[in-house]
């Protein structure tokens, strides 16, 4: 299954990140880094957008 993970970088989202990928899922995280840190999450599978950038979302969307 693919995943995409809004905030991902954060505390909660950084966990659901690990469990979705040793689960088997391809996941993405979209996260404005204003909260998050880009270290919680696998530099392959980040993507630094803000949900308000809707055709930034939906070009990751299509992808």
């Amino acid at each position: 299954m693919r995943v995409l993970i809004t905030g991902g970088a954060g505390y909660i989202g950084s966990h659901a990140v690990r469990s979705f990928q040793s689960a088997g899922h391809q996941v993405w995280v979209y996260d404005n880094l204003s909260e998050g840190h880009a270290a919680a999450v696998p530099a392959d599978v980040l993507v630094k957008g803000d949900l308000a950038d809707g055709q930034a979302l939906e070009a990751l969307l299509r992808s």
